[in-house]
């Protein structure tokens, strides 16, 4: 990813990430929570996955 910011968060979703199945990440908009968790993400065999409603974006 291009001129990705490393979040003060990423080591707490990395050790959470061991220890649950699941994890729900939750704040403002536009600060950055999609990016942190696909790039967490990236080579595990861990998914991203939104509850975002595609249809109501604009």
């Amino acid at each position: 990813m291009k001129n990705y910011v490393t979040r003060n968060l990423e080591q707490v979703i990395r050790q959470v990430t061991t220890e649950y199945p699941v994890v729900l990440v939750t704040g403002p908009r536009q600060v950055g929570k999609t990016t942190m968790l696909q790039k967490l993400m990236e080579g595990t065999d861990r998914e991203y996955v939104t509850l975002d409603d595609l249809v109501q974006q604009r």
